[in-house]
């Protein structure tokens, strides 16, 4: 069996070596347009069940990738969640599907230990441990690039319907398979329309902000201030942790539509809003970096995957910008539907058919998957 990836990011890394280890013929592309520079997020810490499962399964498929390289791309991080004691309730019944996945959390009465600063008196500190990993994802990806059996490809990558099928045209050439995937995250909406498919996929904007602070070796979930702050995660913070230092790196989750290549800068009004926060988290923190780069979202905010427009045609996006999360154990569900002819049960949520025909052309971005307090 020949597959075509077209997106050589986090998913399409994930699903090229997974289909190679099954004995899938796999073709990478890779535009080269966005990719990780550090560590991202695999977090079980989220608020919808399904999601959970998903996050979970996507565990066991970095534990798998770590085995077949003899890389470890996991280091496990200890997370402080910080929420609002009016929505102590709701997250009290998440904490209990987080502990059925292996998650430990206690409730805290102090976060100063931590180098993170109370705001006020009606917050609540959580604290978990084997909740949420850095996932190695650079040293991944060149891994999987230089892995036997994977033909990787440097290109823009066009799809083309037609009475003979599906074909894949990059860098002038014509590539055939058995299966297309179609994987490049906000792109995936481009690559569609291209190929004259509608999806229901909608591309954003999405930004952080790097902060020189005191060194803080844990990941801040805050929905008091509604701000995310974790270590950068690379060896630079190796070898400022010395130094008492650390570079965090935050977000807010607020979004704007647009689509990728039309925006050139990060937006002046996030950075003046994320540094007060994080100064207000942190106490001292200098600004020394931002950047942004494009997401994508669907109706309901939740990652798609199904068959489009030819029955050897695949999608797999929409994860608005949480793929180390979740992606992974889709990735395995193309993986069983290419190899057995079905999806596995934890799939069936999130495949396109949920849409039918009928969704808008735009859409608010709305709650993230991760979101709690809503």
């Amino acid at each position: 069996m020949d597959a075509v990836i077209i997106g050589g990011g986090v998913l399409g890394t994930v699903l090229a070596y997974l289909l190679t280890a099954r004995g899938v013929n796999a073709t990478l592309i890779n535009s080269g347009f966005q990719r990780p520079r550090f560590p991202l997020i695999h977090s079980k810490l989220l608020r919808i069940s399904e999601d959970i499962r998903l996050a979970r399964i996507s565990e066991d498929v970095y534990r798998e990738l770590s085995r077949e390289i003899g890389i470890d791309v996991l280091r496990p991080m200890d997370s402080v969640t910080i929420i609002p004691n009016t929505c102590y309730d709701d997250t009290s019944r998440l904490m209990n599907m987080w502990h059925n996945v292996g998650v430990n959390t206690r409730i805290i009465s102090d976060v100063r230990d931590y180098g993170i600063k109370g705001i006020n008196e009606k917050e609540v500190y959580i604290l978990s441990t084997n909740g949420d990993n850095f996932v190695n994802y650079p040293l991944l990806m060149k891994y999987v690039r230089n892995a036997n059996g994977i033909k990787y490809i440097n290109g823009i990558a066009r799809i083309k319907l037609s009475d003979d099928g599906v074909k894949a045209l990059v860098n002038s050439e014509i590539l055939h398979g058995d299966y297309f995937i179609i994987t490049a995250g906000a792109w995936n909406s481009i690559i569609a329309r291209n190929a004259n498919l509608r999806i229901p996929l909608l591309p954003y904007k999405c930004q952080a902000a790097a902060f020189l602070s005191r060194r803080i070796d844990i990941i801040v979930y805050d929905y008091v201030l509604e701000i995310y702050i974790r270590p950068l995660g690379s060896i630079i913070n190796n070898a400022l942790g010395a130094l008492g230092l650390s570079v965090m790196v935050s977000g807010d989750g607020n979004s704007r539509v647009t689509e990728p290549g039309k925006e050139g800068s990060v937006d002046r009004e996030f950075l003046n809003e994320i540094k007060n926060k994080v100064r207000a988290r942190l106490g001292n923190a200098l600004l020394i970096g931002s950047r942004f780069g494009f997401c994508e979202s669907t109706p309901d905010m939740r990652p798609v995957v199904g068959v489009v427009g030819s029955n050897n045609l695949l999608l797999i996006g929409g994860f608005n910008g949480y793929g180390a999360e979740v992606g992974p154990a889709l990735a395995m569900a193309v993986v069983n539907y290419l190899l057995d002819g079905s999806w596995p049960d934890y799939a069936r949520p999130y495949l396109i058919d949920r849409f039918g025909n009928d969704w808008p052309n735009i859409w608010d971005i709305d709650i993230e998957a991760h979101e709690l307090c809503v």
